[in-house]
């Protein structure tokens, strides 16, 4: 019972430590971050059609159980959009201090028809600003504020 104990202690103070060091997120902070991937990031295609619009919202998910009514999917690299939260701090629209300005490739799309199992959306291309919510330690885009 004694060694179970010490080995359940070093346990906890090895995760703990590896926390600290930001090696290990919470669940929490890898999930939000995993969404917000699949719903924002495309570093391969140029985008910029109805057409990726509508093929990339229903491959990500966002067409299901209902249609998203818009979306941004960012193309760049992951390190190019994870640097934008090592920029200074702005406010989110939510009144928090963890938002992130930079400026990037984009593809907005925007739902133009719901048909019964078939959500049609118009893509439009840029370079333009966008805001990002980062957390976790080392910080982390979750959530796309505009």
């Amino acid at each position: 019972v004694m060694a179970l104990q010490k080995t359940l202690s070093l346990l906890l103070l090895l995760l703990l430590t590896l926390l600290g060091l930001g090696l290990v997120q919470p669940s929490y902070g890898q999930s939000t971050y995993q969404r917000f991937l699949r719903q924002h990031v495309d570093s391969r295609g140029p985008g910029g059609t109805n057409l990726y619009c509508n093929t990339m919202m229903q491959r990500r998910g966002m067409t299901r159980p209902t249609c998203k009514q818009f979306n941004t999917f960012i193309h760049e690299n992951i390190r190019t959009i994870n640097n934008i939260c090592r920029t200074t701090n702005i406010r989110c629209k939510n009144g928090r201090m963890n938002c992130h300005a930079g400026v990037v490739r984009v593809t907005d799309c925007r739902l133009t028809a719901r048909f019964p199992q078939n959500c049609r959306y118009q893509g439009r291309g840029s370079s333009r600003r966008v805001v990002i919510a980062c957390e976790g330690n080392p910080l982390v885009p979750v959530h796309l504020d505009s």
